[in-house]
């Protein structure tokens, strides 16, 4: 429902990684005219959860993080992940959020207590 509320979708998935991106609309930006920072948040932060779904287990978020390094404009941006820890009740991920033309927009991490060892 989420995802699909925010124009979140799939791009691939397979275990222990995942891909998504949005379209940017109107609607995606914020009073400056560049895509609001809640977007671009919730697009790691989506995709950190399918990523450890993708490993068979769900979990919750114990902290995350994310650095906004360039305005996020164009139109689509992508989000990938990458497992830094894959523990047996914490699992680490590090996301970069890119756009189309592959510019670094920003970076994200996001800690995960797993509830079902």
């Amino acid at each position: 429902g989420f995802m699909s509320y925010n124009g979140l979708y799939v791009v691939e998935a397979k275990e222990n990684y995942v891909k998504i991106g949005v379209d940017i609309t109107e609607k995606s930006l914020n009073p400056f005219g560049i895509v609001h920072g809640g977007l671009i948040y919730t697009l790691a932060d989506s995709a950190m959860g399918i990523a450890l779904a993708t490993t068979g287990r769900s979990g919750v978020t114990l902290n995350s993080t994310i650095d906004y390094l360039t305005p996020g404009k164009g139109k689509k941006l992508f989000a990938d992940t990458e497992i830094v820890k894959d523990g047996k009740s914490i699992v680490v991920f590090r996301v970069n959020i890119k756009d189309e033309n592959d510019t670094l927009v920003s970076v994200a991490s996001g800690t995960y207590y797993i509830i079902n060892k």
